[in-house]
């Protein structure tokens, strides 16, 4: 199985390349593939199972609208095709419609995704979070993470949640998409976006377990799992207490 990173030079905010890593580590069957900016995809001509993005800087995000602009047809076909594709942190901005700026500009996005965000570089929100990941027979499972960010996300007037863009997770404490609701992210077709970082599939054993059979890994053994559910499983409880802050 093959993984591609999309522009690991610039996508790389808090060690978020290593939810990657940690997959390997949990199947080491799987090849890791690296794409710089100035390079075409390879998914684009098939052969890779899963495309990850990950966070990076506000020129970052402008960089990899520029690259990425020339393949957009081809990227929505990909994805409406059903490839595999996750973006955590603001990595989904660059696919919405647009990046509103607190100067008033604004800045194009691939359009792929029907969101927008909006910049408020004068207040980074951060905060715990702990939710659900909901299956398709209504079982669900814990999941937790943290979130960092300048911007908020919200749908494209018109649009919302809906039977093809679901929500991703579920906020149990913590904000959704956006303040005042409690969707988190969206999986439309295989793609999959968060703005929880963790880094996620690090600080979520079970999701991992899950994310790994939905791309069929050969080997679905969460690594060290012992020490990681340990730690999972007090993080849930810790993210519970009443009394515990939850946003700085």
């Amino acid at each position: 199985m093959k993984i591609e990173i999309l522009f690991p030079e610039v996508c790389n905010l808090y060690a978020e390349l290593t939810n990657i890593e940690y997959l390997k580590r949990c199947d080491p069957s799987i090849e890791i593939i690296h794409t710089d900016l100035n390079t075409r995809p390879r998914f684009l001509d098939g052969g890779i199972k899963l495309v990850y993005v990950g966070t990076t800087t506000e020129k970052g995000q402008e960089l990899v609208i520029d690259s990425l602009r020339p393949y957009r047809d081809e990227l929505l076909k990909s994805i409406e095709d059903g490839q595999f594709m996750l973006l955590t942190g603001n990595a989904s901005e660059m696919f919405g419609s647009t990046i509103k700026c607190d100067d008033g500009s604004e800045i194009k996005g691939l359009g792929i995704l029907p969101t927008y965000a909006v910049r408020d570089m004068m207040h980074r929100y951060n905060t715990l979070w702990i939710g659900q990941y909901f299956f398709e027979d209504g079982s669900k499972e814990d999941v937790v993470g943290f979130k960092s960010q300048f911007t908020q996300c919200y749908f494209d007037e018109g649009k919302g949640y809906n039977e093809e863009y679901k929500p991703l997770f579920v906020a149990e404490r913590g904000e959704g998409l956006h303040p005042g609701i409690r969707e988190e992210g969206i999986r439309w077709h295989n793609l999959f976006m968060t703005y929880l970082l963790g880094p996620l599939f690090i600080v979520n054993p079970l999701f991992t377990h899950t994310f790994l059979e939905l791309i069929e890994a050969s080997d679905t053994k969460i690594a060290y799992e012992e020490a990681s559910m340990r730690s999972f499983l007090k993080r849930c409880k810790e993210f519970r207490e009443p009394e515990r802050g939850f946003t700085y």
